[in-house]
């Protein structure tokens, strides 16, 4: 199936660097680095990773809520 980016895993995937950076970190996602020092995660990975991932609600606008 291929590899991805950070970058391109972040726009399929709708999520944050950061997270995919931890679950790497973690070993929950196939990924190694490329000669750039790039991450190439595993998309099949990826893919069972969105399968299970619990999405939360936006959080509410905190201005909002204090101006009640």
């Amino acid at each position: 199936m291929g590899e991805l980016t950070t970058s391109q895993a972040v726009r399929t995937y709708e999520t944050h660097p950061n997270v995919l950076n931890r679950l790497i970190l973690m070993g929950r996602l196939k990924a190694h680095k490329n000669a750039d020092g790039h991450w190439l995660i595993n998309r099949e990975s990826l893919e069972r990773w969105n399968r299970q991932r619990v999405r939360r609600a936006p959080k509410h606008d905190q201005t909002a809520v204090a101006a009640r």
